[in-house]
């Protein structure tokens, strides 16, 4: 992704392939949220000053309208919502929802029925560490992927100040107890960092995308996704993702055995950022996992795919999201496309560029989800009907009607 600013890191997430998160875990084990099951949606809003956190149900009626946000406390919370928040990839059904809070290097975890705080970590360490997601195995131990390094990390190994990592913490006592260092695992360059960026948990193990991206984001490396066995909290395994960079939002469909990744491309490529942007589709059955297949950027425009979120329509056909412009000309774009070699379907443009936020596929109901976070016209949650194999526009959704912020972040829980 790229550097420094909390704007600046929500439009480079924003702007990236985006996709319906498929189908969940099929381990069994404390799973996240599949596309067909669950209570409803949550939503983060946010104009990147400032967000609030809604609650919806499954056909997107507002349930609890800003019920944590950064003008408002709440009980046994020591921070309020930054403006860089997000969610993770899975949430396990029912909840707990855990609040990715970026700005503040912090996780708060919501009861998803009323919204009330039960608690909040921070994931600092003495250092802006920039969490990325978090994985939940059981209500006693969760993941947390960690993009920053520490520059100034102690030798004390029990302070796990250093960065690079996935920590590993309790949610039930609010502690951390561990930490995977990733930095071993980075892409061949020394001067490249791995930069952990999203994580799910697929086949009883986790596997962790690699922005893999220099210390001064001048430079980055080939894309990479590592697995884990939480079992032992060892990696296990890496996989090299050919020809594309910068790559980060995952899903995992059940009925293929296929992890889908969401590749931006390396923005110091400018001109031909495009070319190194891609899905691509990791078949897991085979050991060691393989490529099989790739949606260059290039089969939906000449604009590089946005990766806040991917997933997938029938294990082979994603939602992408093609990048805009500050000038809007052309704004984001979101299409249906084929891994197969089909042309892709357009499903409908925003006002403006940097606009489109997470994207979810409700599988039961056939419905995708668009979180259309403009910011000089009307935001909405966007919603799709695809019962019929075409996708027909519904009627749009607004989120946060009390702080009229727009959506960005979308879960099923």
């Amino acid at each position: 992704m790229h550097p420094p600013s909390p704007v600046r890191t929500w439009l480079a997430m924003i702007l990236t392939i985006l996709a319906l998160p498929a189908c969940g875990d099929d381990t069994g084990v404390f799973p996240g949220h599949d596309g067909g099951s669950g209570t409803g949606i949550v939503v983060v809003n946010s104009d990147y000053s400032s967000s609030s956190v809604s609650f919806l149900d499954r056909d997107g009626n507002l349930l609890m309208d800003g019920c944590l946000n950064s003008g408002s406390g709440s009980p046994g919370l020591s921070m309020t919502l930054s403006g860089d928040v997000v969610l993770p990839t899975q949430v396990p059904a029912g909840g707990p929802v855990a609040i990715v809070d970026r700005g503040n290097a912090a996780i708060t975890w919501l009861d998803a029925t009323t919204c009330a705080s039960l608690g909040q970590l921070a994931v600092g360490t003495g250092f802006a560490s920039n969490p990325h997601d978090v994985v939940t195995l059981s209500p006693s131990k969760a993941y947390v992927t960690r993009q920053d390094q520490n520059l100034s990390a102690t030798p004390t190994p029990n302070d796990f100040d250093d960065g690079n990592d996935v920590l590993i913490v309790d949610p039930s006592v609010l502690k951390i107890v561990g930490r995977i260092d990733l930095l071993p695992f980075a892409p061949t360059s020394t001067a490249i960092l791995p930069r952990a960026d999203r994580a799910l948990l697929a086949q009883g193990r986790v596997f962790v995308s690699l922005n893999a991206i220099s210390a001064n984001y001048a430079s980055y490396g080939l894309g990479r996704v590592i697995i884990i066995d939480p079992a032992t909290d060892q990696v296990t395994g890496v996989i090299d993702l050919p020809g594309v960079k910068n790559c980060g939002a995952m899903t995992y469909v059940a009925e293929t055995k296929r992890l889908f990744v969401a590749c931006n491309g390396a923005y110091g490529d400018k001109a031909v950022q495009a070319a190194g942007s891609a899905i691509v589709a990791i078949d897991l059955e085979q050991t060691p996992p393989v490529v099989v297949a790739q949606a260059p950027a290039a089969s939906a425009g000449s604009a590089p795919l946005s990766n806040l979120t991917v997933a997938a329509l029938d294990g082979a056909t994603a939602l992408a999201v093609t990048e805009g412009t500050l000038s809007n000309t052309p704004p984001d774009g979101l299409w249906s496309l084929p891994l197969d070699g089909k042309a892709p379907v357009k499903i409908f443009d925003s006002a403006e560029g940097f606009a489109i936020g997470a994207v979810l596929y409700d599988q039961e109901r056939h419905r995708v989800l668009a979180a259309d976070g403009t910011m000089t016209s009307s935001a909405y949650l966007r919603m799709f009907d695809f019962s019929s194999g075409g996708f027909v526009a519904g009627k749009p959704v607004k989120t946060n009607p009390t702080q009229k912020l727009p959506p960005r972040a979308l879960a099923f829980y």
